[in-house]
């Protein structure tokens, strides 16, 4: 037994573990851009895709996470005068804390057809039921292809899936989280480099950096 050799960790506080990343979360990440970059548009079907950022602000600066969100809008249009029929608006967002996908459905304040919104902090991997069944039967009342919206609305959410390359189908599968990114982690985060070109509020040792109103300005 060897003995007399220095002790490599001499104190007595224990080492922090280290956080490993989860890399479902940039899976995650990974399909909200690739999903993003395809406009399913075609005949009736009309796809406008909304990227937003998403992170927070505190005092003007802004902290990590630095996520996304974005908004896949559809409408299916009448063949012939090209007003909606109906739209239905996926709203992806980390701050939706949903066990599932909630569905509201209202009527379009411009065009008065059926306007469904579908919220949820993914893509849900199939159309909610409660759309479809309006859906089939706003088809039934108008049979103007309603039924080949209700199909392209489920080739968006199987396409939106689709494995991740290199990666194989059941590993892809895997890879996807079954929480929400984590936001909660900005709060004991501090405020970016000073000269962050991404703040809105910057400070400056120059004469116009922010300064407080005096009185008479």
């Amino acid at each position: 037994m060897l003995t007399g050799l220095p002790n490599p960790h001499p104190s007595p506080i224990p080492i922090p573990l280290v956080r490993v990343p989860d890399i479902r979360l940039d899976a995650w990440a990974y399909r909200l851009l690739r999903s993003l970059q395809v406009n399913r548009s075609n005949d009736c079907l009309v796809h406008r895709p909304y990227y937003h950022p998403f992170s927070t602000l505190d005092q003007g600066h802004i902290h990590p996470p630095f996520l996304l969100g974005a908004d896949h809008h559809f409408e299916w249009q009448h063949p012939s005068h090209q007003y909606p029929l109906a739209t239905v608006n996926f709203s992806i967002n980390p701050l939706y804390q949903f066990a599932s996908p909630r569905v509201i459905i209202t009527n379009h304040l411009l065009f008065s057809c059926p306007s469904i919104q579908i919220l949820y902090w993914d893509c849900p991997q199939h159309l909610p039921v409660a759309a479809t069944k309006l859906l089939f039967i706003q088809e039934e009342e108008l049979d103007l292809g309603t039924a080949f919206f209700i199909a392209d609305l489920e080739e968006f959410c199987q396409a939106y899936f689709l494995p991740i390359s290199p990666y194989t189908p059941s590993f892809s599968a895997a890879l996807n989280p079954n929480l929400p990114p984590n936001v909660n982690t900005l709060l004991n985060t501090p405020p970016l480099a000073i000269y962050n070109p991404n703040t809105i509020l910057w400070k400056s040792n120059s004469k116009c950096a922010h300064r407080p109103m005096t009185k008479g300005q």
